[in-house]
């Protein structure tokens, strides 16, 4: 009886003493994994086999092993790492054509082959030290293939920083994976550098690029002032040639209509007078004017009585038809 009393008054206390122990004997067997990460089981420092060589890594959620030092977790961010290289940041590399320029390189990279990974590799500072190898080699192979004018150019065009950067990638990302598990995502130039002889090269290329440029437009303008010339001297010549010929034209009906009028003042002499009196006396009284003069003198002649009448039956070209003397007065 006193024993039972003495179970029930202690019976907390061994509870939480048996949760303490599961909860021991839980951390003991039990892993987490988490969405940001990779995990491999370690069997004794080696890693679980899948199949074949394929190393198990788990998915997150909670998992199972054996307690410590018989299995360990090894786990690694699964995020994209920036890393810019340290080794050879500042090292000048040699174009194609023989000039050296200073490139500054950055690599986005994250595991790839989490097996491989923990083989070759293990932890992260040590697979930056591998990425400045792997990088710096395929930098150099890339870059000793190509021309300065692809890095710096007057011209935007001929440019082709991209490219290069796409191709150091793919010769950087099959190198680092196949060898360190390590999956190269994004490549790229931070800085480019050029000691001072370089420079002062670059500058005389870049002004000589300049110059031939400026000739080549200035060239493509003469060229285009002379023709603009030409075309307008033809355009001019054609205007000419077409007046010239109006002109010749109107002169040749005027003269045509000329004849006409000759030929009837020569055969009346005495309209063809009367007429250029006439012409000159209206010229003569065009305004209010007061003249006096001889009416014998010409063309006043025309005032005296009846100097104005022509034989009946008399034509005067263009200035209507016979002229009656009796009805010009």
């Amino acid at each position: 009886m006193n024993g039972n009393r003495t179970y029930m008054q202690h019976w907390p206390v061994i509870a939480l003493a048996l949760l303490v122990c599961a909860i021991f004997v839980a951390a003991l067997i039990a892993f987490e994994v988490k969405e940001t990460e990779y995990a491999v089981v370690l069997r004794f420092g080696k890693p679980r086999i899948e199949s074949g060589e394929t190393v198990k890594t788990y998915t997150p959620g909670l998992h199972l092993k054996w307690p410590y030092p018989i299995e360990t977790v090894w786990r690694h961010d699964n995020r994209l790492q920036c890393y810019e290289l340290r080794k050879g940041q500042v090292e000048q590399v040699q174009t194609a054509d023989d000039y050296q320029i200073i490139v500054t390189t950055f690599v986005l990279w994250k595991v790839g082959e989490p097996g491989l990974f923990l083989k070759r590799v293990g932890t992260a500072e040590e697979a930056e030290k591998k990425l400045d190898d792997v990088i710096r080699n395929s930098r150099n192979i890339v870059i000793g293939r190509r021309n300065l004018t692809e890095f710096i150019n007057v011209d935007a065009k001929q440019v082709k920083i991209p490219e290069i950067e796409t191709e150091i990638l793919l010769l950087a990302k099959e190198v680092a994976l196949t060898r360190y598990g390590i999956d190269v995502q994004h490549l790229g130039f931070k800085h480019l550098g050029f000691p001072e002889a370089v420079s002062t090269k670059v500058f005389a290329r870049m002004k000589a690029e300049r110059n031939r440029k400026s000739e080549k437009y200035r060239a493509e303008g003469k060229r285009d002032a002379q023709r603009i010339r030409a075309e307008a001297d033809l355009a001019a010549s054609e205007k000419l040639t077409t007046a010239e010929a109006d002109a010749k034209r109107i002169r040749a009906e005027g003269d045509r209509n000329a004849a006409e009028y000759y030929a009837v003042f020569r055969s009346n002499p005495e309209l063809a007078a009367f007429l250029r009196k006439l012409d000159s006396l209206r010229e003569s009284l065009s305004e209010k004017t007061t003249l006096i003069l001889d009416t014998n003198t010409p063309p006043f002649d025309l005032l005296q009585p009846g100097a104005t009448l022509l034989e009946k039956g008399v034509t005067a070209p263009g200035r209507g038809g016979a002229v009656d003397g009796r009805e010009r007065k």
